[in-house]
């Protein structure tokens, strides 16, 4: 009897009923939305830059580890010769990377610079990190970019496609695999001069001979060049963490903010829910109902809401994240 009655008034008044479920709904949504973008975003970076086939990466002094906090050109690429010269070090190539919004102002965006013809100092980026192009043909000119099937796929995107970039129009050349680093890339010399960086670079990728000997590779490269960062790749993903020290707080006040404004709810509803229901909780009394009936089918109502309005937040978060993925690079 407790159990009809419960859902006797949560079908009596199915506005009030709506209106709570959407309310948790809301933090719900809040909560899996806000920190699951925020964590999805670093990590999914994170893993990509791990995936660049080198072992080091060599920057400036200053930054945070990650390149959502790096300067964009600040490091010469005359370093590439001098880390060529290091024993144990198969190879350098020198990157350039820009950080802009992402569609719509959700998350960010990386463009990356590469060098797609070696020289003396250093190798392609091609060489070192394996990608290769599965449609379409490799970079051309400066007036072209190449893009992930990610990438290609989110911004319905082919070769020939055209794209705007940093105020510049690009075409796409091709799509390349496996994914690695930035989704898009472009040559490096061009986004000296869109950057007006000539010389620079943002960072520069070191392989070894021997993974195993990375790190006496690292302090070979110290020796050397004294007052730089040394990142080891396997580490990206931490150091993005750490890159955003303010990061875990934001998502500790989104997450306070949201159980407040369902605790709220729940609290407005169930005091609503009473006071609509003096002369029916005094009717309940005088049939001999007791005191713990009363207030436990009020409880079993609002923990039908909290479970309903969870489902329903569930279900909005799930869609919000297939649109995202549908509809943004990220």
């Amino acid at each position: 009897m407790r159990h009809s009655f419960a859902l006797a008034n949560l079908l009596a008044r199915p506005t009030r009923t709506i209106a709570s479920m959407l309310g948790i709904a809301l933090g719900v949504v809040l909560i899996l939305v806000t920190v699951g973008l925020a964590r999805g975003i670093l990590y999914e970076t994170g893993q990509r830059e791990k995936n660049v086939g080198a072992e080091i990466i060599f920057q400036s002094a200053g930054t945070l580890g990650a390149s959502i906090t790096a300067t964009p050109m600040a490091l010469p690429i005359a370093y590439t010769k001098r880390l060529r010269e290091i024993e144990g070090v198969r190879a350098v190539t020198p990157i350039g990377r820009y950080i802009r919004s992402g569609a719509g102002g959700i998350g960010f965006e990386m463009l990356e610079g590469i060098v797609d013809h070696p020289t003396d100092d250093y190798t392609t980026y091609a060489a070192i990190s394996g990608i290769r192009i599965v449609e379409g043909r490799p970079l051309q000119s400066d007036e072209e970019i190449i893009v992930d099937r990610h990438y290609a796929t989110t911004k319905r995107l082919a070769p020939g496609s055209r794209i705007e970039l940093l105020n510049h129009t690009f075409t796409v050349a091709g799509i390349y695999e496996p994914e690695s680093g930035a989704r898009v890339k472009m040559r490096l010399a061009k986004m000296q001069r869109l950057l007006g960086a000539e010389g620079k670079c943002s960072a520069i990728l070191v392989k070894c001979f021997d993974p195993n000997e990375q790190e006496r590779v690292a302090e070979r490269i110290e020796a050397l060049l004294p007052g730089n960062q040394i990142i080891f790749t396997r580490d990206i993903p931490s150091y993005y963490d750490r890159g955003i020290p303010s990061l875990n707080i934001f998502l500790r006040v989104v997450v306070g903010l949201a159980l407040t404004v369902s605790a709220l709810v729940i609290l407005l509803a169930m005091y609503t829910s009473i006071t609509e229901r003096t002369r029916e909780i005094g009717i309940l009394k005088s049939l001999g109902a007791s005191r713990r009936f009363i207030i436990a089918a009020i409880e079993k109502e609002a923990l039908a809401i909290s479970a309903l309005g969870v489902a329903v937040g569930y279900v909005l978060a799930f869609l919000t994240k297939v649109g995202i993925m549908r509809y943004t690079s990220l």
